[in-house]
């Protein structure tokens, strides 16, 4: 059953097990169009309007080559400061809101106030809202198309081992944990100093019966890991007598150590953008899964936009005004 259409994206805690592998499902479909050259245009008139009061690369980028390659157009903006969202003339979120939904089928945005995407699909009728990224929040999309890679490269996500390494205080970890609550697989951390896991996020994970180990030394937990999900260390966060270090001690996630220890089969996820903790030495190496991963994000966008907006081959089409 279609749990996506006429509903907006705003957290991994919206679907179960089953309405993400019914994403994923039509995922590879999506995948098998694009290889062979044959996608069809489901979303021909349909409008995607981008609104990204922060910045982004990835993620604006893939959802609206997503709705292109769906015969869908995109409008919007991608610096808030170049529109009424911002400025001395600024007017109110729930304002900038009310006017994407007369323009659009779908808003995609991303927010540096946590929860604003959520209060803004209470304000608004007509248009469906994606979470593209609120502040401490979530990344849904990110999460999902996470989980989606991890599948793809092992055909399972159940009984893995995930090991999240670094500033463990990021929203797409947020949300992959979300995801990965679902499935039955191991979770381990080892947080750099002071970006360890939101406690909270922690109690919610193990609530569902899932069990997340803490470690001081990524050496002795990578023999035995499956994927390593790192992540860009946001140094602007951080208490100012705070002094940051890579999660395994001195050393980054480099091919030296991966050769050394992991693995042959380890899958390196990362959302990007990478810094010092994910080298490019890393890039021609089997570990490598972070470039699948961000092609991942057009393909899995693709099939997401289509649930939701109803294209013709979706069972369950949406019904008019928008909920959550």
């Amino acid at each position: 059953m279609n749990a996506f259409a006429g509903r907006h994206v705003l957290s991994l805690n919206q679907f179960d097990r089953d309405d993400l592998e019914f994403l994923f499902d039509a995922t590879d479909e999506v995948g098998r169009e694009l290889a062979k050259g044959e996608v069809r245009r489901d979303l021909e008139g349909r409008i995607l309007m981008s609104a990204f009061f922060d910045k982004s690369t990835r993620t604006r980028l893939a959802h609206e080559t997503a709705m292109l390659r769906l015969g869908g157009s995109v409008s919007g903006f991608a610096d808030a400061a170049v529109t009424r969202a911002s400025g001395r003339t600024q007017e109110s979120s729930v304002d900038v809101f009310r006017m994407l939904a007369l323009y659009g089928d779908v808003i995609v945005t991303r927010h540096p106030v946590t929860g604003e995407p959520a209060r803004a699909a209470e304000a608004i009728d007509g248009a469906l809202i994606i979470n593209a990224g609120d502040g401490t929040g979530e990344h849904p999309t990110q999460a999902m198309v996470d989980l989606y890679t991890i599948r793809q490269r092992f055909g399972r996500i159940d009984g893995l081992t995930i090991v999240f390494v670094n500033d463990l205080r990021m929203r797409c970890t947020r949300s992959l944990l979300r995801g990965l609550r679902k499935y039955d697989c191991q979770v381990r951390c080892v947080a750099a100093r002071g970006m360890d896991i939101d406690p909270l996020l922690r109690a919610e994970v193990e609530g569902a019966g899932r069990t997340i180990t803490f470690h001081d030394d990524l050496i002795g937990v990578l023999p035995e890991a499956d994927v390593v999900y790192s992540s860009p260390t946001v140094l602007a966060e951080l208490p100012e007598d705070a002094v940051p270090r890579p999660a395994a001690g001195e050393l980054p996630l480099g091919r030296e150590l991966l050769e050394a220890v992991a693995k042959d089969t380890l899958a390196v996820l990362h959302p990007l953008p990478r810094k010092e903790e994910l080298p490019a030495d890393v890039d021609d190496t089997p570990y490598n899964a972070y470039f699948q991963q961000a092609a991942n994000g057009v393909t899995l966008r693709m099939a997401l936009l289509r649930l939701m907006l109803g294209g013709p081959s979706v069972g369950d089409s949406p019904t008019g005004t928008a909920r959550t």
